[in-house]
Protein backbone atom coordinates (compact mmCIF):
# COMPACT_ATOMS: atom_id res chain seq x y z
CA UNK A 1 0.00 0.00 0.00
CA UNK A 2 1.30 3.41 -0.90
CA UNK A 3 0.18 6.35 1.18
CA UNK A 4 -0.91 9.56 -0.49
CA UNK A 5 1.07 12.67 0.38
CA UNK A 6 -1.75 13.85 2.66
CA UNK A 7 -1.85 10.45 4.44
CA UNK A 8 1.94 10.52 4.92
CA UNK A 9 1.72 14.07 6.20
CA UNK A 10 -1.02 13.16 8.70
CA UNK A 11 1.02 10.22 9.97
CA UNK A 12 4.19 12.32 10.29
CA UNK A 13 2.28 15.02 12.19
CA UNK A 14 0.92 12.41 14.58
CA UNK A 15 4.39 10.98 15.15
CA UNK A 16 6.04 14.38 15.66
CA UNK A 17 3.52 15.71 18.18
CA UNK A 18 5.08 17.24 21.25
CA UNK A 19 2.86 15.45 23.73
CA UNK A 20 3.20 12.67 26.21
CA UNK A 21 3.47 9.15 24.84
CA UNK A 22 -0.18 8.27 25.44
CA UNK A 23 -1.44 11.25 23.46
CA UNK A 24 1.04 10.59 20.66
CA UNK A 25 -0.02 6.93 20.46
CA UNK A 26 -3.68 7.98 20.43
CA UNK A 27 -2.96 10.38 17.55
CA UNK A 28 -1.14 7.65 15.59
CA UNK A 29 -3.99 5.21 16.26
CA UNK A 30 -6.48 7.78 14.94
CA UNK A 31 -4.50 8.14 11.70
CA UNK A 32 -4.25 4.36 11.33
CA UNK A 33 -8.01 4.03 11.92
CA UNK A 34 -8.60 6.45 9.05
CA UNK A 35 -6.13 4.54 6.87
CA UNK A 36 -8.10 1.35 7.59
CA UNK A 37 -11.27 3.10 6.40
CA UNK A 38 -9.58 4.51 3.29
CA UNK A 39 -7.69 1.28 2.42
CA UNK A 40 -9.47 -1.70 4.02
CA UNK A 41 -7.74 -4.32 1.87
CA UNK A 42 -4.27 -3.09 2.81
CA UNK A 43 -4.53 -4.44 6.36
CA UNK A 44 -4.53 -8.00 7.57
CA UNK A 45 -7.63 -9.56 9.05
CA UNK A 46 -7.72 -12.46 11.50
CA UNK A 47 -8.51 -14.74 8.56
CA UNK A 48 -5.55 -13.51 6.49
CA UNK A 49 -3.19 -13.71 9.48
CA UNK A 50 -4.24 -17.31 10.05
CA UNK A 51 -2.81 -18.08 6.59
CA UNK A 52 0.53 -16.29 7.11
CA UNK A 53 3.88 -17.95 7.59
CA UNK A 54 6.19 -15.79 9.67
CA UNK A 55 9.96 -16.09 9.71
CA UNK A 56 10.09 -15.36 13.46
CA UNK A 57 7.26 -16.70 15.57
CA UNK A 58 4.97 -13.75 16.45
CA UNK A 59 3.56 -12.87 19.85
CA UNK A 60 1.02 -15.21 21.38
CA UNK A 61 -1.96 -13.00 20.54
CA UNK A 62 -1.27 -13.01 16.78
CA UNK A 63 -2.86 -15.83 14.77
CA UNK A 64 -0.63 -17.50 12.18
CA UNK A 65 -0.25 -20.69 10.15
CA UNK A 66 3.44 -21.38 10.80
CA UNK A 67 6.77 -19.87 11.79
CA UNK A 68 10.21 -20.75 10.45
CA UNK A 69 12.03 -19.88 13.68
CA UNK A 70 10.16 -20.64 16.88
CA UNK A 71 10.28 -18.19 19.74
CA UNK A 72 13.08 -18.97 22.16
CA UNK A 73 12.16 -18.47 25.82
CA UNK A 74 14.14 -15.76 27.57
CA UNK A 75 16.81 -17.07 29.93
CA UNK A 76 15.95 -16.81 33.61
Amino acid sequence: MYLTSSQRSALMKAIAREQDDRERIAAIDAVVAQLRIDNPTAFHTVASLEQRVFFHEPGSDIPYLAAIKPKVPAPR
